[in-house]
């Protein structure tokens, strides 16, 4: 009960640091989501940890993740990181060694899915930036078959799930997730006589991906495709639309992608919530420089402003209190998040930090 009690209070304050982080977030499709049973969610995979949150977040089902193991090598760390039901994964890249500490992670996937709980993971294997769905890795295919053939008769539901950002790394970028319809995995898992190449299945959960994604398939013409499509005003948001422009993009006319700047009357907002976050902003603009993976970036900005920027309004509050009152304090306070919610809702992406 009192992880479940954490777990929940957790929720509520991650879906804050999103809520913050994004301009908008538009969620589609949870009556897809069984509200019982087990449940394995396969989402893309285009932001980092970012990705990772956005699922918990945005519906009701209590989730068990799979992560990347480096972020657990601190032991303090990883025990706070299994607080939030995160799992450890081990790649071929961590060692070869290391790999077979899999075995007792999948272990957990069983019991986790008899149990009538979820899991999510990303079975692409890799997080990236192009607009496509990568071939599907084996292991969440892998953990539906060991779970049928140790507790005979469990029922698994796959949701595949479509992450879809108008600009993965720029702030505020705006995300649209969208919930397919479930997959019953047993209709494609023959536990007497299981395909281990798992063919029919990955191709299944691919396929609806695709739908919930933009997914350009032609990856010699990639960057042609994305000019194309953005040149003629695509919205990534949308993938439905998206994926009929890529459709028809022999018959879209041939533009030149031009900005158009527009004047934007909340700047001088903007420049008093940037004033009244000097120094925050400040370890941003250093610590962003040395990010060596881009696709993290919106991992170490929810980071900040999940922690370092709340601190740091928290403490200019307690100098008000001190020279000033309770009551100018707390005004403050409320003035800091009335600056955070214009800003993130006005901004644009171009002349944000």
């Amino acid at each position: 009960m009192i992880q479940i009690i954490w777990y929940e209070i957790m929720r509520v304050y991650v879906r804050t640091g999103l809520y913050f982080l994004h301009k908008k977030i538009t969620v589609y499709g949870v009556e897809n989501i069984p509200k019982k049973g087990a449940v394995l969610f396969i989402p893309n995979h285009q932001n980092a940890l970012v990705d990772a949150i956005l699922i918990p977040t945005t519906n009701k089902r209590n989730i068990h993740f799979l992560t990347r193991a480096a972020v657990f090598k601190n032991e303090n760390i990883a025990k706070f990181l299994s607080t939030l039901n995160m799992l450890p994964v081990y790649r071929v890249r961590d060692g070869l060694s290391t790999v077979e500490n899999n075995l007792a992670i999948f272990e957990k996937c069983f019991e986790i899915l008899k149990q009538g709980k979820s899991i999510e993971i990303f079975a692409e294997g890799e997080h990236h930036l192009d607009r496509r769905i990568l071939p599907l890795k084996k292991g969440f295919a892998r953990i539906l078959l060991g779970t049928m053939e140790k507790y005979p008769g469990t029922s698994i539901q796959i949701v595949p799930v479509g992450i879809n950002f108008d600009s993965h790394l720029s702030f505020p970028s705006s995300v649209s997730i969208y919930y397919g319809e479930a997959i019953d995995a047993t209709k494609y898992i023959d536990v007497k006589k299981p395909d281990l190449r798992f063919t029919e299945i990955t191709k299944t959960v691919s396929k609806a991906m695709k739908k919930l994604t933009l997914h350009v398939s032609d990856v010699d013409n990639y960057d042609a495709i994305i000019e194309k499509l953005e040149a003629n005003g695509i919205d990534y948001l949308n993938p439905f639309e998206a994926n009929k422009m890529l459709h028809n993009i022999d018959k879209l006319p041939n533009k030149d992608k031009r900005e158009s700047k527009k004047t934007n009357w909340f700047a001088p907002i903007h420049f008093i919530a940037k004033l009244n976050s000097i120094f925050p902003l400040l370890i941003w603009k250093k610590l962003k420089g040395g990010i060596t993976d881009k696709l993290f970036m919106n991992t170490f900005r929810f980071a900040l402003i999940a922690t370092l920027f709340p601190v740091f309004y928290l403490l200019q509050a307690a100098i008000i209190y001190y020279f000033f009152n309770f009551k100018y304090a707390l005004i403050y306070l409320a003035l800091c998040i009335l600056l955070g919610i214009i800003s993130k809702k006005t901004m644009t992406i171009a002349n944000s930090l």
